[in-house]
């Protein structure tokens, strides 16, 4: 299926979703990383807006805590925490307010997070949602995803783990997060959508052909190496999501290893 076929086929699926409960909607797009969510959100805004709805984006990378934040954890909790994006670097009681905000339909602003400087932008440079939205879509790698069944923690997934996490403390900190706060989150969202990558080898040459694109345009980039690095935190809990959110997502969509759309499953 042509990617534009998939927007075609959700934008009707979120326009009859929203038309049914005629209250501002809350839709939540998960999936590997490189797996397109971001582009796929952007795209569903516009064609809603075609069928005059009117949506928005967030992504849940701008609900980062400020690397200020995230030391004070790495310091009280474990050291993990001081990078960002695995569940517990996420500024919930934010996202929590935006959500509740949106669906009160009260005035809103979006939080901008920004990479370079690793801290969120002044609110006098966050994102006014545009008066009267019906949707909110949030995406996000780790949105939707459920606590691990505690057997799957027993042993490491791959080298990241077993030099940094050897004793499991940091995964089932982040497992109790996940079957707590973060489901206090999910719970919120009126439909779920997953972009199943299928197979987490298939990040690492995403990756790297976003890295290497990025490196032809501005010089910069990071290497092979340190692509291969960055991605290993986010192994364990993209598997799992695999697993467990291509049964339980309201639409499935199965991807190609070259993120073309083979089948979409199921409905909002």
């Amino acid at each position: 299926m042509p990617s534009s076929l998939l927007v075609d086929n959700l934008a009707t699926q979120v326009a009859s979703l929203w038309r049914r409960k005629q209250a501002p909607l809350l839709l939540a797009i998960s999936g590997m990383q490189g797996s397109g969510k971001s582009t796929l959100s952007q795209n569903l805004i516009k064609q809603l807006y075609g069928d005059n709805i009117t949506g928005v984006a967030v992504s849940l990378d701008d609900f980062y805590f400020d690397a200020n934040e995230r030391a004070q954890l790495a310091q009280q909790v474990h050291p993990l925490y001081q990078q960002r994006g695995l569940p517990g670097s996420h500024d919930l009681a934010l996202l929590q307010q935006v959500l509740c905000d949106f669906k009160q339909q009260r005035a809103l602003l979006l939080p901008v997070f920004d990479k370079a400087s690793d801290n969120k932008l002044s609110k006098s440079q966050w994102r006014p949602v545009p008066e009267g939205a019906q949707v909110l879509i949030v995406e996000g790698w780790c949105v939707g995803v459920t606590a691990q069944p505690a057997a799957q923690l027993g042993y490491d997934v791959n080298d990241f783990e077993r030099k940094h996490d050897h004793d499991g403390y940091f995964r089932h900190c982040v497992n109790r997060l996940l079957a707590t706060n973060y489901q206090e989150v999910f719970e919120q969202f009126d439909g779920l959508v997953f972009l199943n990558g299928q197979s987490f080898s298939r990040v690492y040459r995403w990756r790297l052909q976003q890295e290497h694109a990025l490196r032809a345009q501005t010089g910069k980039g990071m290497t092979d190496e340190e692509v291969l690095a960055f991605i290993q935190p986010f192994q364990r809990l993209s598997e799992w999501a695999v697993t467990s959110l291509s049964e339980s997502a309201n639409v499935v969509v199965d991807l190609g290893e070259d993120r073309e759309v083979l089948t979409v499953r199921g409905q909002l």
